[in-house]
């Protein structure tokens, strides 16, 4: 799980390091925007409810516009998600190990199971 976090936490680093933005803010963009959208991009071709996804769009626009300092907004999520994954330690899990089932595996899992019932379902 280490390799994991590692591989992980080095490629939100370099996203970091040449947009400009800093790791918290990337953190947050990648968790809390980028897998959610792709996610509701696939339910929105799943059930054929565009409206879904162009809600959500709008609402990512609407927080966005008003956070005035959402590299602060950014770290005081961080910092709340760290210690939601801190958290897990009650049940034997440390952060690092917490970080890639909350943040890799699962993600992944919903992600796979998506992709299948996308590919399975006829479009029209």
């Amino acid at each position: 799980m280490d390799r994991i976090f590692q591989v992980v936490y080095k490629t939100l680093k370099w996203i970091s390091e040449i947009s400009g933005l800093t790791y918290h803010e990337v953190n947050i963009i990648v968790y809390y925007m980028v897998i959610p959208t792709l996610f509701i991009f696939l339910i929105s071709k799943i059930f054929k409810a565009k409206s879904l996804l162009i809600g959500f769009i709008i609402f990512l626009l609407f927080v966005v516009f008003v956070i005035s300092d959402f590299e602060k907004f950014a770290t005081a999520l961080f910092e709340g998600s760290v210690n939601f994954l801190n958290s897990f330690s009650q049940v034997g899990l440390n952060y690092v190990q917490a970080s890639v089932v909350i943040c890799v595996i699962i993600p992944t899992v919903i992600l796979a199971a998506l992709l299948y019932w996308h590919k399975k379902k006829p479009c029209n």
